[in-house]
């Protein structure tokens, strides 16, 4: 008796079903229940009171001032932390690619800050930044640079400073490691060229170099501001959004109407929003992705 084959397909789905069965319980529904309540009243405070008023948090939203402070703290703060920790990353791959195999190491230590969960460097970095004991505020007197300990995490500027600070040590090691491998990735023959032709290290790097990496740059930014645009845990950890809002990026304050003020509808508007943001940035990821540079 044969035994009937499935097609490879209908073999794939097989094998897939449980996963996206899965992935449709953990996260789609979710989602779904998020819109539907999106559309009431609903505050766990007064659970008599839930109501459908599909009009109401769209109400609250336009008048949130605080919404909009956090949406422009998490721009900001994105931008900092992608910008530096790019820049950063690249300038460590061009020093490790001239170093000899005998110093190939490096790159493991350096990598280790990329590791490290985001709630442990949030700690880390509190301390640092401590106003009494931080080693930032020692280091800062040592050198002449302040005159008395700052207070980094209880001031507004200096608060989003020190988040930004610690994100670009955690992110870093990302990009110099995507910059790495796009460096391994140049032909050997343009590098030739460019010095028979008496090219300086400049000009090597901005007429050969960083056309090859242009795309590596592209794709790893924009995955960071997705990244960064949903990034919680750092800044839950080292500020939780304060001192009062200054560092109250998109995310926190959505946890902050969800899980402190308990207004679940209008928490869950939010969150569909905030969907909606990063599923355009995932969709522009995409296309980036599929351009040939």
């Amino acid at each position: 008796m044969k035994t009937k084959k499935l097609k490879p397909g209908k073999l794939a789905a097989f094998f897939l079903f449980p996963s996206l069965m899965f992935m449709a319980v953990v996260m789609l529904y979710p989602l779904i229940h998020s819109i539907y309540l999106s559309f009431y009243n609903f505050q766990l405070t007064r659970p008599n009171a839930v109501r459908f008023d599909p009009v109401l948090n769209l109400r609250k939203l336009l008048e949130d001032d605080v919404f909009f402070q956090s949406l422009w703290h998490t721009v900001r703060f994105t931008f900092y932390t992608v910008a530096i920790g790019a820049s950063l990353g690249l300038i460590f791959a061009l020093i490790l690619d001239q170093l000899t195999v005998s110093f190939s190491k490096l790159r493991g230590i350096i990598l280790m800050p990329w590791v490290i969960p985001g709630i442990v460097v949030g700690y880390l970095f509190m301390y640092i930044f401590d106003v009494h004991v931080g080693i930032a505020n020692y280091i800062l007197e040592t050198l002449g640079i302040i005159d008395e300990y700052l207070p980094w995490l209880m001031r507004g500027n200096l608060a989003m400073a020190a988040i930004v600070i610690a994100h670009v040590w955690n992110q870093t090691p990302f990009y110099m490691l995507m910059f790495t491998a796009g460096l391994k990735a140049i032909p050997k023959d343009a590098e030739e060229a460019a010095y028979v032709e008496g090219a300086s290290r400049w000009q090597e790097f901005y007429y050969v170099t960083f056309p090859f990496l242009k795309g590596i740059f592209v794709i790893t930014s924009l995955l960071q501001i997705i990244r960064n645009f949903n990034n919680f845990p750092i800044i839950f950890t080292m500020t939780g959004g304060g001192p009062a809002y200054t560092t109250t990026t998109t995310v926190l304050y959505i946890h902050r109407v969800a899980f402190q003020r308990f207004d679940m509808g209008y928490a869950s508007l939010l969150g569909v929003l905030w969907v909606i943001v990063l599923l355009v940035l995932a969709i522009v990821y995409i296309r980036v992705l599929n351009k040939d540079f």
